[in-house]
């Protein structure tokens, strides 16, 4: 029981992270949307680089918030049959579920990886960052999309676990 409960602590505290992650990247997007359309409306030039990092904040947290929308049911969930299911059936079509998500979120790492690496030889146009950094989403967002299958089934697990003892 104590490892179950470590292990939980554990994605909680990924999760934690995760939304701390979110808040930052909202954050910035709403100063630099903000920043735009004060600059738009009151200064002769308006900064370029302000539309370019509203769009890397908005990656960022779509790729922050795949896990954490899995975890909570928010991301596709269908309740169709879920209801209709006895209480081992829904246990059994949640761990195949997870495992599904768990083995295409595995499937897109390699590519992943590989077109993050293609961004080492790319800088943003306005902001002249190297695009590795901004690449790293498309691989962050399968991470946290795995994290949230893994614990999907330790939740299973634990709680067929619980029922047999």
């Amino acid at each position: 029981m104590f490892a179950a409960r470590w292990t939980q602590d554990a994605f909680n505290v990924i999760h934690v992270v995760l939304k701390l992650l979110i808040f930052i990247s909202f954050l910035t997007l709403l100063s630099a949307v903000c920043l735009q359309v004060f600059s738009r409306l009151f200064l002769p030039r308006p900064p370029v680089w302000t539309e370019e990092l509203s769009r890397f904040c908005l990656l960022y947290l779509t790729a922050f918030g795949a896990g954490l929308a899995l975890r909570s049911g928010e991301l596709a969930n269908v309740d169709l049959f879920g209801p209709l299911l006895g209480h081992t059936a829904r246990r059994l079509a949640d761990a195949f579920v997870a495992v599904v998500v768990l083995l295409f979120a595995l499937a897109l790492i390699p590519p992943s990886l590989d077109f993050v690496n293609i961004g080492q030889f790319q800088r943003s146009p306005a902001l002249l960052w190297n695009m590795y950094w901004i690449h790293l989403a498309v691989l962050i967002a399968p991470v946290t999309l795995a994290i949230a299958a893994i614990e999907r089934l330790f939740q299973v697990a634990v709680q067929e676990r619980r029922e047999m003892d």
